[in-house]
């Protein structure tokens, strides 16, 4: 056997007992329900969010270290007009202050070398408090500070508040401590740029925490890219993986158009459906539209999130709100806008949680048909948990026909005793076994049944 590009090693985890993936090509696991199957599908999609998007989650925390920050700029923004009278100026100190927490501001420069991009972001935020402080400083030469008003005294407290989380103090003789609010966010991105370097495995670990409840860990928990270790709960870092540069988790089609969820996937995929970008893949966007869906969904502002965002146009030229269309229809709608945004490709893992839900008989090999035809042309790795005999059948079928048999894995979750806990068995592209745990269904028609 071929070396694995990815290999994931668990043990001791809620239901799963032990379980070692192959994920190189098209990986499926089946097992009754409450075996563990969307444990290890969060396990890795938040596994490979942390590891390929370091840099960007490790920005996302330090907006949210420096939002006291904002606020006290936000704060000091609408006083502006008050004492200044000037509405360009106010307008000028909005249009930056905003620009800051612009959550792509950092990839802005993304061809730059990451150093040099932290700088200029670092720079853009002491560049606005600099000029927060000419402004005010201006009104304090003009003002006897004996003088001062109630707005700039609560201004005052808000900044000693914020600093002392960066244990500064102001002394009561100070106006409003502007270079120290600077020497706050230096710190505060040194901080994180020192973080970007070692990668701790501390944001991976908090992602477990919030996802599983009870903030329990796996007692074995190791990642091998190549066979060389690259994740492991008993070191402290993340390597950065090359096989999979971004993790996709689908779990029910009608996750499409949900504005905001307490579900962090569901917004990652939302957010991706509304992606502007180009595909590189017509050729199965196009299977999608003229051979299953006999239609075509796009997006209408890709600067929207509105729930009505998305149409379906079909064959025959009539035009629908994709939420209004068949649940299978969003099915193959979520496919087709990742497709046609370019957010699919080789270095892609496309996570599915039961692909055949809602799915007709004849569609069940249609999906299959394209998670292989996709795996085959684009190099996208799947991990499929499935409890349906015909996904699993097309599959393994399809996969031989066209040729990528050599990267499928079939896993079958095999209950120990009478516990509550499983061993996942890999069965290579035997599905024999997995058969055998879906006949079940039958015996008990018969128990049940005239």
């Amino acid at each position: 056997m071929s070396v694995p590009q990815i290999r994931l090693k668990t043990e001791g985890f809620r239901a799963i007992n032990k379980a070692n993936i192959i994920i190189d090509g098209i990986t499926v696991v089946a097992g009754e329900n409450s075996s563990g199957k969307s444990t290890l599908s969060k396990l890795l999609y938040y596994l490979f969010k942390t590891a390929s998007n370091y840099e960007a989650l490790v920005y996302d925390e330090l907006l949210d270290k420096l939002r006291n920050v904002y606020r006290f700029l936000d704060t000091a923004l609408h006083e502006v007009s008050s004492f200044t009278g000037d509405r360009a100026l106010r307008d000028e100190l909005y249009n930056e202050l905003r620009y800051l927490r612009k959550k792509n501001f950092l990839l802005e420069n993304s061809d730059e070398p990451q150093a040099e991009r932290w700088q200029v972001v670092q720079e853009r935020w002491l560049a606005v408090i600099r000029r927060f402080s000419d402004v005010f400083n201006q009104y304090s030469e003009a003002k006897d500070k004996d003088r001062m008003t109630a707005r700039i005294k609560r201004l005052k407290l808000i900044a000693a508040d914020l600093l002392e989380s960066g244990n500064i103090e102001i002394s009561e003789s100070e106006f409003l401590p502007f270079d120290k609010i600077g020497k706050f966010v230096e710190y505060r991105f040194k901080e994180a740029k020192g973080k970007t370097k070692s990668r701790p495995n501390t944001l991976f670990i908090e992602a477990l925490k919030n996802v599983f409840s009870g903030g329990e860990l796996p007692k074995i928990f190791e990642v091998y890219e190549f066979e060389d270790p690259i994740v492991s709960l008993v070191n402290d870092h993340l390597k950065p993986p090359y096989s999979i540069a971004n993790s996709i988790y689908i779990d029910t089609p009608m996750i499409i158009g949900v504005e905001s969820s307490e579900i962090e996937y569901w917004d990652d995929l939302n957010e991706l459906l509304n992606k502007r970008g180009k595909s590189f893949f017509s050729e199965i966007s196009q299977t999608i539209s003229n051979e299953i869906i006999h239609g075509d969904v796009s997006v209408n502002d890709v600067n929207s999130l509105a729930v009505d965002n998305f149409s379906f146009k079909r064959a025959d030229g009539s035009i629908f709100n994709l939420l209004d269309c068949a649940t299978g229809v969003k099915s193959f709608a979520i496919l087709q806008l990742l497709l046609k945004n370019g957010s699919l490709n080789d270095k892609t893992l496309l996570i599915i949680d039961e692909p055949e839900s809602h799915l007709h008989p004849q569609w069940i090999i249609e999906y299959a048909r394209l998670i292989v035809l996709l795996n085959k042309h684009a190099g996208i790795k799947f991990f499929i948990a499935s409890h349906n005999p015909d996904m699993v059948s097309a599959i393994k079928y399809i996969s031989a026909k066209e040729g990528v048999e050599d990267k499928l894995h079939f896993y079958l979750a095999a209950k120990i005793g009478d516990s509550y806990l499983y061993d996942y068995e890999h069965l290579g592209t035997e599905i024999d076994p997995i058969f055998g745990s879906f006949n079940i269904a039958i015996d008990r028609i018969k128990l049940y049944g005239v």
